[in-house]
This record gives structure tokens, C-alpha cells and sequence, in this order.
């Protein structure tokens, strides 16, 4: 039986590693779609490109889909679709609320929750790694029951308004979340989205991590993720459950994403892989981990090294 390699630092993505985000979304944007379109008395296809005739300029750089993330804005872009009375007014904002709810039910993967106890049980690091902004992943994270004593850190993307940094406010276990997680939350440089390198090695430099083999970078985005652990030095755990899409979802992304590097299922991921971001590690599931890797704790001196460094970049935030 060959040895499990031991591992110090685990470094994870959020959507689609430790949770279903993909049908969740689509699924909620497909059942909305439907229900507006039967309010209009139009054509699904027809609804469908007018959103994406009206999309701000202001949208069309994000990675992803362009209609989906916040479906009362694009409503509102598309003239065709104001409500032409009071009636119908409250009936499309139903479907609003309808879309939110479904939407937001993301729920961890089977097998998340003993692994995190497990690595952190053994002494390891566990950082959690997303693009997402800060106002969209911390009540994300604060539904599916994650807490801060479960995490050493989590890197996002800040929230912008033209072009500057600003902090949006978060209500209730989400507030709570964020409080708690004090200097462990980390706004990261808005130019440095995956895959780039930076920001896999100010995380280990963070943690104090010296022997980058001693880390292993997981993830359901072959070149997003693994293109940066692996310049770095790291391990690339690529968590195929990820890329498993029902069909709602497929059609909705087909429609909306305009982004010909964007992949879904593991096969068009595969087409991406080469040696910059081919994975050490092919799991089925986040609780995979524990077939080829070994948690341990940091030797004393990275552990002394992390505290100086996470204090350091508290200043920093500050």
C-alpha cells in the first residue's frame, strides 16, 4: 500500500469543492425562467436574449455567466419586461423571492464536515480559497453551518464601487460569521483572481508553510485551481465531484455564459489540463482527501512564523 503523503496546509476552494453552488444556481435560474415566461405570455428563447441584449457593459468582464447573479437587476435592465400593472408587478417580484430562496439552499458536501474536524483534529492548516466576493461568500458560508474555529483563514475577492474597495454589510449568522472570523478574513488584491500564483504564495507564506510539497491545493476547476498551486510547488487535488451538472444548469450556463474558457463537466475540464495544472490527487469527494494524504501539524517554527505573519497582515487590513 503506497504511503499517504503528509500534508500541513490544506488550501480549498468553496463552490463546487465543499458545496453544490452549479445546480443550486442553475436550477433556481432555470424554475425562474419558466415562471417569467409564463407571466409574459412570451417565448422562454425570446426572454432569454433580451437579458443578454440589455447586460451592462459593466458585467461583461466577469468570469461566468452574465445573467443569474442578481436576476432583479437584469430584470430591471430589460424594458420589455416591466410589469404592465400593479398585479403583475407582485406577482414578478414572487418570482424574485422565489428565485432568492431556492437559490441561496447550498448545503455541504456529504463527507465535508468529518474531514474538516479531521484535519484540524491532526494539527494541520485549513484555508479556505474563493474568488467570490466577500459579501456573497460569508453568508454563503455562514448557511452551510461553517464556523470560524473550522478555518485557519479565507482569502476573497473584496467588493468594489467604482473601482475602490468597500465593505458591504451582512446581516444576522452572516454578521455574526464575519465578526467572528476577525483578522482570519482576507481581502485580496481585485487584479490576482485564480489562476494567478500570487495568491497562492502570500497563503503559504501566511501560514508559514516553507516546503511547499507539505500543501495541497483542493478544487473543482482544473486550470483555475491547480494552475496556481502547481507554479508554486503545491499539490493539486482536483475534486471532480464538482463537475457533475444536471441538465437545468447546463442549459442555463450554455445560454448565459459567454466566456468560451469557462468549463462545466470534467471532460471539457480535462481538455485544459497540461502539466502547469495536471492533478496530483483525483477525488470523487472532499472526504477523498483522506485516501492519499496524511494531516499533521506544522513543525514549531512555521507555527511561530504563521503568527507573526497573520499579524502582520491584520496591520495590513487595517
Amino acid at each position: 500500500m503506497t504511503e499517504k503523503q503528509p500534508i500541513a496546509l490544506v488550501v480549498s476552494d468553496i463552490d463546487n469543492t465543499i458545496a453544490d453552488k452549479f445546480n443550486g444556481w442553475g436550477n433556481a435560474l432555470d424554475s425562474a425562467l419558466d415562471k417569467l415566461a409564463k407571466l409574459h405570455k412570451r417565448d422562454r428563447k425570446d426572454i432569454e436574449q433580451d437579458l443578454l441584449a440589455h447586460v451592462p457593459e459593466s458585467v461583461k468582464h466577469i468570469s461566468g455567466p452574465y445573467i443569474g447573479k442578481d436576476l432583479r437587476s437584469d430584470v430591471a435592465c430589460t424594458p420589455s419586461l416591466k410589469p404592465s400593472s400593479p398585479e403583475m408587478e407582485k406577482e414578478q417580484e414572487k418570482i424574485f423571492h422565489e428565485w432568492d430562496k431556492d437559490r441561496s439552499e447550498v448545503s455541504l458536501y456529504a463527507g465535508v464536515l468529518p474531514t474538516i474536524n479531521k484535519i484540524k483534529a491532526s494539527g494541520a492548516k485549513l484555508v479556505l480559497y474563493t474568488d467570490s466576493r466577500e459579501s456573497v461568500c460569508v453568508p454563503r458560508l455562514a448557511k452551510m453551518g461553517i464556523t470560524a474555529d473550522m478555518i485557519d483563514a479565507l482569502y476573497v475577492q473584496p467588493d468594489l464601487k467604482d473601482g475602490q474597495i468597500i465593505r458591504k454589510p451582512v446581516k444576522g449568522v452572516a454578521n455574526d460569521f464575519r465578526a467572528a472570523l476577525g483578522d482570519k478574513l482576507v481581502l485580496l488584491d481585485p487584479k490576482t483572481n485564480k489562476p494567478h500564483p500570487k495568491n497562492m504564495q502570500r497563503i503559504l507564506d501566511d501560514m508559514g508553510v516553507k516546503d511547499p510539497k507539505t500543501a495541497v491545493m483542493v478544487g473543482d476547476n482544473i486550470r483555475a485551481d491547480g494552475t496556481g498551486a502547481i507554479a508554486v510547488g503545491m499539490n493539486f487535488a482536483w475534486q471532480k465531484q464538482g463537475t457533475v451538472i444536471d441538465e437545468p444548469t447546463n442549459r442555463c450556463y450554455r445560454t448565459f455564459c459567454q466566456d468560451p474558457n469557462y468549463k462545466l463537466t470534467a471532460a471539457e475540464h480535462l481538455e485544459q489540463m497540461n502539466d502547469t495544472n495536471r492533478p496530483t490527487a483525483v477525488l470523487n469527494g472532499f472526504a477523498d482527501l483522506n485516501k492519499f494524504y496524511r494531516f499533521t501539524a506544522q513543525n514549531t517554527k512555521q507555527s511561530a512564523f504563521l503568527t507573526a505573519a497573520l499579524s502582520k497582515k491584520a496591520r495590513t487590513n487595517r
